[in-house]
């Protein structure tokens, strides 16, 4: 039998290898303009489809009170404060409270509080079954002890559950990793986090969504070069391969990628 747990430590050790020469506060600080551009370009899409999902499963309700894991500028924070009494925002970087609250203020919204902490910086002795729903949203690959960040969620949590993850696909991004010579980790989170809740006992559910990025050419090339900077530091050639390759799958100024995310949910028994 897999151990998926094991598995998942040990991928996701290698993957965070990568990222070993950077401070991640300050990485995401940097990353928090390219990130707006992104999620505001899109329309908000990760978080609105998720909202979307559950309304269709008769899951969410306009009294929830929601917690998001990683809110970074908003992208799934925005559009549940949209239709929920409340949202509570877990995100350490700075940069990126700063634009939420300002993408918050934009649409009108005053119903998002902010705890500027890392997830595992939490005390959740203090939200013992706060929330009814818990969501974290594209960041598990940081937690090596995936069981635990889930045990942390249902710790909170006092009806639902959800991690939402991309599914990686060579599409449009392949040729580039390839070109800058560079092998991001590229296994599916959301098999081993359905398994890992399959073998404690937690049935979950899987539902595959359609994904697509749009953001503007300067938020793309941006994005590739501080992902590159993982790695190492972006030379003049490297420049040269990903502006390259943003112009080539841009139109209108806007670069496009399709993509699919996984959510998988289930509810605290």
């Amino acid at each position: 039998m897999i151990d998926w747990e094991k598995e998942w430590k040990e991928k996701t050790r290698e993957e965070k290898k990568n990222a070993s020469r950077l401070d991640l506060l300050d990485y995401w600080n940097k990353r928090a303009e390219d990130y707006t551009d992104y999620i505001k370009t899109s329309n908000y899409e990760h978080g609105r489809k998720i909202v979307e999902l559950f309304e269709r499963e008769g899951i969410l309700k306009p009294e929830f009170e929601v917690l998001d894991i990683g809110a970074g500028p908003g992208s799934v924070s925005i559009p549940f404060a949209e239709v929920v009494k409340k949202v509570t925002a877990i995100e350490p970087s700075s940069e990126m409270v700063k634009r939420l609250m300002k993408n918050a203020a934009e649409k009108g919204l005053k119903n998002i509080e902010v705890i500027n902490k890392k997830w595992e910086e939490v005390n959740t002795s203090e939200f013992e079954a706060k929330f009814d729903l818990v969501v974290a949203s594209h960041v598990t690959w940081l937690f090596e002890d995936i069981v635990d960040f889930i045990m942390r969620m249902n710790r909170v949590s006092r009806k639902y559950c959800c991690i939402a993850e991309g599914i990686f696909s060579n599409r449009n991004w392949g040729n580039v990793y390839k070109e800058l010579k560079i092998t991001p980790q590229t296994f599916d989170r959301f098999i081993y986090i359905y398994n890992i809740l399959y073998q404690r006992g937690i049935p979950a559910n899987v539902k595959i969504i359609d994904t697509l990025m749009r953001r503007s050419v300067q938020s793309a090339i941006s994005m590739f070069e501080l992902f590159l900077s993982k790695y190492r530091e972006p030379t003049d050639e490297d420049r040269k391969i990903i502006r390259n390759h943003v112009l080539m799958n841009s139109e209108d100024g806007i670069y496009k990628k399709e993509g699919k995310m996984a959510v998988v949910w289930w509810r605290k028994e």
